[in-house]
């Protein structure tokens, strides 16, 4: 017997449930015709005469009686077998390993660790900084998902999913007062070095560069708190994501043409994009930082 399109066995439950061909066909959103050429093809292909014509509407034979519960059974083990995985994450009690850029964990490090001890309340969670091997480290699932700024240059292999938009501006010390834009250029600037985006190329100094604006680098760090420190000072300024909020800094928003937008994006191998799981996190952690921002 050849094999059989299980779309025919479905019309075929359906005709012997509703007793004629025109309610079936409204009940799949197709004509009465093609419904009884379905059932024309799925006799040819069991060899079997399926209904006969009474005065109350088609009738299932007695071979279509006999086999109608064991296929009514197969295809709902089929569909079953097809349907989307129940994920619960209150009761995953995997390891889920997370890498977040540096001054991502520095500003919402409490907040996310919260958020996600809540949502996977059985789960062992791990969060760690993002460093030279991480990307490699998401490609080979060692690191369940990834955060960082979009990044263009990133292997093909890693889905980057956006969790929210932010943009560049300066910050300087308030000792400074509320200097302009054009006067806080004039200050030395502070590069801060983020593993995963501007390790090789630091695109704003680029654009700036391509608007004929060439600030001075006096130190360049990959941390934070020693830029925060180093801002105290008074004497330098440095290009920061708007939503690290500090206190102690005043912050200078660029002319709309130098304006420039950071894409926050969670980042997972591709074939893990549809997963429940990184869904899951991806939810958790855009919930965090969209307040954070």
């Amino acid at each position: 017997m050849e094999s059989i399109d299980l779309n025919l066995l479905r019309t075929f439950v359906i005709v012997c449930k509703s007793n004629s061909l025109k309610r079936a066909g409204l009940k799949l959103g197709i004509s009465e015709s093609a419904v009884s050429k379905q059932m024309a093809k799925l006799r040819e292909q069991l060899d079997h005469p399926l209904f006969e014509r009474t005065t109350d509407g088609l009738r299932p034979t007695h071979y279509s009686k006999n086999i109608l519960p064991e296929i009514e059974q197969a295809l709902t083990m089929v569909n079953s077998a097809v349907s989307p995985m129940k994920f619960d994450p209150a009761t995953y009690s995997g390891t889920i390993t997370l890498a977040f850029f540096a001054d991502t964990l520095e500003f919402s490090g409490v907040a996310l660790f919260r958020q996600l001890s809540d949502t996977f309340p059985q789960a062992q969670i791990e969060l760690k900084t993002w460093t030279s091997d991480t990307e490699h480290k998401i490609e080979e699932g060692d690191i369940t998902l990834g955060v960082h700024f979009l990044n263009e240059d990133r292997s093909s292999n890693l889905f980057q999913k956006r969790i929210m938009a932010d943009q560049l501006v300066i910050a300087i010390s308030k000792s400074l007062g509320n200097l302009t834009w054009e006067k806080a250029l004039h200050l030395p600037f502070i590069k801060i070095r983020s593993q995963g985006w501007n390790e090789e190329r630091y695109r704003y100094l680029e654009m700036l560069k391509q608007n004929g604006i060439d600030p001075q680098i006096s130190v360049t760090v990959d941390n934070f708190s020693v830029a925060r420190q180093i801002l105290a000072q008074g004497e330098h300024a440095c290009v920061l994501s708007a939503s690290w909020n500090d206190p102690s800094l005043h912050t200078i928003i660029p002319p709309e043409e130098l304006q420039f937008e950071l894409r926050l994006v969670s980042c997972t191998r591709i074939v893990d994009r549809h997963s429940p799981l990184h869904l899951a996190l991806h939810d958790a952690i855009q919930s965090v930082m969209v307040k954070t921002k």
